[in-house]
């Protein structure tokens, strides 16, 4: 079952790298807020916070606090594996 919700994690970080490449300069720019992303993937805040967590756990993207709001707010931008996944788009 463990694997299973791995897939499913997998799946969604995918899903949101999409996305990225498709709006990249303004990611590689001034960065994407994270909060955004639930309702531009179709995934729900929780999906999106579990699978930003594992891409940030693989240096893919890097979270930012903006401010002392509560509850925290994030802008994401590209961290140290974010060439290696445009080399492999070919972009």
């Amino acid at each position: 079952m463990a694997g299973d919700h791995k897939g499913e994690i997998q799946q969604k970080a995918a899903r949101i790298i999409d996305w990225l490449r498709e709006h990249r300069s303004e990611f590689e720019g001034d960065g994407i807020a994270e909060e955004s992303l639930a309702a531009s993937t179709s995934l729900s805040e929780d999906e999106v916070r579990e699978a930003v967590d594992y891409l940030e756990n693989h240096e893919d993207v890097v979270r930012y606090p903006q401010g002392d709001t509560a509850p925290s707010r994030f802008l994401l931008k590209p961290a140290r594996n974010w060439a290696n996944i445009r080399e492999a788009a070919g972009t």
